[in-house]
């Protein structure tokens, strides 16, 4: 049995080609994408609040232990991240 780690709402995975993207409320969060024959994760955080902590980039044998690392990354970060993204929604968007 194979099962997607998910944080609990309101992170959402979107498949993106061969990659998956970690998003809160449709916000990039982080992504995995294959990388020859492993699998590299990286937060995107520091895109949405570039005072938030540094970008984590980190190699992982399969997509789903790179699911896996982000559902924890997410639930350890969850405030931090609920902030950046309620910030990042209150920024009207560019034409």
């Amino acid at each position: 049995m194979t099962c997607d780690p998910l944080p609990p709402s309101p992170f959402a995975w979107r498949e993106e080609g061969p990659r998956w993207v970690l998003t809160m409320h449709q916000v990039p969060l982080a992504q995995v994408e294959p990388a020859g024959h492993a699998w590299v994760v990286r937060t995107l955080l520091h895109h949405v609040a570039p005072a938030t902590e540094p970008p984590s980039r980190i190699a992982v044998p399969s997509l789903q232990r790179g699911k896996a690392w982000l559902a924890r990354w997410a639930q350890c970060h969850r405030d931090a991240i609920a902030a950046a993204v309620r910030a990042a929604m209150a920024v009207p968007q560019r034409s």
